[in-house]
């Protein structure tokens, strides 16, 4: 726009300077040309461009009368990184000094020099206006890179802090189930073996009854609680991870978008993708799996797929007990899963289980 503006400015000093002329056809024709060269000048490409002014120059040293229009040429030139061509307009107006009076041609010197310097302070904004957009996009992806750094940052942090959850919630289950299990079961052996001393005790029979049963019930909810915090020990994101990582694939991608699996569905999940690596791992000649897991509205979701290609073996392996031990475990939890070959290639395992 820049460019635009000064031209503009260039061509009505021109057309002053053309009003001071004879006016004829040649001298009118020669100020369209000028005109022509300059606003081409804006579309077509650098060597075009110079090519132009080059023969427009050519034509002011033949034709005098063709000087008056060069500060619209010289404002072309001086934007070329050659400097050569950047002064190739003093050419022509340095011969046109014997033609011209002297005021007229100091005025067109003045003219052409304003013209230089007014490409020159344009292209230098707008090689400046460049830069700062290089910089501020360059400044943009460093900061939005940040950003990604820093939420890998703490995404890695809270996985750390869950994984330690985890872990203790287990070391508690454990030390319940060694320590706290144990005692109960001591206590409840030494109660049902008084029981049987004091068999004809009546009452007392009756007190260690009621001991029994507290004790039981004691027992019953130790068992509860162990069963609880080592469901919620367990991180299937994890567990899936770990099998994946161990089955020998080259490439493996775990997309892992659910909240809470229940410990059940958890489990199943686990089992499945611990077998569908495993047996793409021994059977088949894939190189990438995928495994997404999803928490739909109204179900839970498990897609396993591969690159793998139809062999002998692999169709062997694709009807043998591993795929019949997945259709158990998700019918059990009355779900649906499928699995074959896809017409585009590869293996995929396609299980839902709905939510209870």
């Amino acid at each position: 726009m820049e460019q635009l503006i000064d031209k503009g400015l260039i061509a009505l000093c021109c057309l002053t300077a053309f009003l001071t002329l004879a006016i004829d056809a040649f001298t009118f024709g020669g100020f369209l040309i000028a005109l022509a060269v300059s606003a081409l000048g804006e579309v077509l490409p650098r060597t075009i461009r110079l090519a132009l002014a080059a023969c427009y120059c050519a034509a002011a040293l033949a034709c005098p009368q063709l000087i008056a229009f060069l500060p619209l040429i010289a404002y072309d030139c001086m934007r070329d990184t050659l400097w050569v061509a950047r002064f190739a307009w003093a050419i022509p107006l340095l011969a046109g000094l014997r033609a011209w009076q002297a005021l007229p041609w100091a005025v067109v010197v003045l003219m052409c020099v304003v013209s230089a310097v007014l490409a020159w302070r344009t292209t230098s904004l707008v090689a400046e206006r460049e830069h700062f957009r290089t910089l501020r996009d360059d400044a943009r992806e460093a900061s939005m890179k940040l950003e990604a750094r820093n939420r890998d940052l703490l995404e890695a942090r809270d996985l750390s802090a869950q994984v330690a959850t985890l872990a203790e919630r287990g070391r508690i289950a454990r030390e319940i189930h060694d320590n706290v299990g144990h005692l109960l079961t001591r206590a409840i052996m030494q109660v049902e073996a008084f029981k049987v001393v004091h068999a004809q005790d009546p009452a007392l029979a009756g007190e260690f009854d009621s001991v029994g049963v507290t004790l039981h019930e004691a027992m019953k909810t130790v068992r509860s609680s162990v069963h609880d915090l080592r469901d919620e020990a367990t991180d299937p994101r994890s567990l899936m991870q770990a099998a994946l990582d161990g089955c020998g694939v080259q490439q493996v991608q775990l997309t892992y978008d659910a909240k809470a699996l229940p410990a059940d569905v958890a489990r199943c999940f686990v089992s499945i993708v611990r077998e569908a690596s495993t047996n793409t791992s021994k059977h088949s000649d894939a190189t990438r799996i995928d495994v997404h897991v999803r928490e739909l509205s109204g179900l839970f979701q498990l897609v396993i797929s591969d690159n793998g290609t139809r062999g002998e073996a692999a169709l062997d392996a694709g009807s043998g007990m591993g795929l019949q031990t997945m259709d158990d475990r998700v019918r059990a939890l009355g779900g649906i899963l499928r699995a074959g070959w896809q017409q585009d290639g590869g293996f995929r395992v396609f299980a839902t289980v709905p939510r209870q």
